[in-house]
């Protein structure tokens, strides 16, 4: 059973900044917010579990247009209001006319006033809790609770941080938001809106050509941050779009200013990190100029290894890796079909399996003397040694 009694409010929305700020305005506002999701089949299922007082719609999701949500929205009797880029006057829009309607992107105060209407309640105060000690307006955290936490975990690997440190770090990393796969976090072109935080799943950093060719330059893992100084940047020069579901957290350029400027020993671990990223990045373009193709996958195989063991989200014999050969062919500069060769040659000789979104590394002896593989610009020390 729920025990938060603030009044929920579904939110589909498949941009993930747009649903970012909906969901910082609606949660500040005191409503509780099941979503963003970003397929009409994700809504339906939370839907399921849970009926909203509210829902904050889009007609054209990423699988299909939202007729069957609205509809089931009306058989529960949910009022709701839809926030589109579709204009009234569009075929898809038939079936919505008569509904409040916002035209995207909305201000977010504009979205949370016609919520406040269409709920006829007034912003809602958190519940006053009985006892003597009055409510935290930030919820602390206990250094222990750090100890899973892949953020902590990654810049522990890097320097020493105090219990106050990782309490910080806890607390800026807590809010985690679900992102489905293929969301692009940030899309070349946009103007820099905060720092993303990975906390589950993988991400990559790209650039398309004007063909659709794709080259992947970088994967981010569990406790990686995209671009801490994004915001010097006027506009961004790269996508950063997602592999597979993932938790992440927008960190606000306030937040990472306080962090770099009040925190030291927090500050010494990211600018390390950020050192390591420079070094994984020209360790790439070695990889992609001079390695073969067998020494490429090899080698990048090997790296995620190292990096996901850093953060813990690696097991003794592998890890989680939702990529397509296609994906592959893409970070490493090959053709899918070469990549299909490379990976049944890698397995042939016992070394690796790729199956169901899995790596398991059979010989990671034999793997790592196939890729020539050093860890030393990942700087972990100890944690680096397989």
């Amino acid at each position: 059973m729920n025990l938060d009694h603030r009044p929920s409010v579904l939110l589909t929305e498949d941009d993930a900044l747009i649903g970012f700020d909906l969901c910082d305005a609606l949660e500040r506002a005191g409503y509780r917010v099941l979503g963003p999701v970003a397929t009409a089949a994700e809504a339906l299922t939370l839907l399921d579990r849970e009926t909203p007082v509210l829902a904050v719609i889009d007609i054209m999701l990423k699988d299909d247009p939202c007729g069957a949500l609205a509809r089931d929205l009306g058989r529960r009797g949910v009022p709701f209001l839809v926030h589109s880029g579709c204009r009234k006057d569009e075929p898809l829009a038939g079936e919505f006319q008569g509904v409040s309607w916002l035209s995207k992107p909305a201000m977010p105060q504009d979205v949370l006033a016609l919520v406040d209407e269409l709920t006829q309640v007034a912003p809602v105060s958190e519940p006053e809790v009985p006892g003597p000690e009055p409510v935290a307006p930030i919820r602390l955290v206990h250094p222990d609770a750090g100890s899973g936490n892949p953020l902590i975990r990654k810049l522990e690997s890097l320097t020493s941080l105090s219990d106050a440190d990782r309490t910080v770090l806890a607390r800026i990393s807590a809010g985690t938001r679900r992102v489905g796969p293929g969301t692009d976090l940030v899309r070349e072109g946009d103007a820099p809106a905060g720092v993303f935080l990975v906390m589950d799943g993988i991400a990559y950093r790209h650039k398309l050509r004007a063909n659709g060719a794709r080259q992947i330059m970088a994967y981010l893992v569990p406790g990686d941050l995209c671009d801490l100084d994004v915001a010097l940047l006027r506009e961004m020069d790269h996508t950063i779009t997602t592999f597979s579901a993932c938790k992440v957290v927008r960190l606000t350029p306030e937040t990472v200013v306080d962090l770099l400027e009040n925190h030291r020993s927090i500050a010494r671990a990211l600018r390390l990190s950020q050192l390591v990223d420079q070094a994984t990045a020209r360790e790439w373009l070695v990889n992609i100029g001079r390695r073969p193709a067998r020494e490429r996958i090899a080698h990048l195989f090997c790296e995620l290894f190292v990096r996901m063991r850093a953060p813990g989200v690696a097991g003794q014999d592998g890890y989680a890796l939702p990529v397509t050969q296609v994906d592959l062919a893409d970070t490493t500069g090959l053709t899918s079909v070469h990549v299909n060769r490379t990976l049944r040659d890698l397995r042939r000789e016992g070394l690796i399996e790729l199956r169901s979104g899995r790596l398991t590394i059979l010989n990671l002896p034999g793997l790592r003397a196939t890729a020539e593989f050093r860890s030393n610009y990942l700087h972990l020390g100890n944690q680096a040694a397989a």
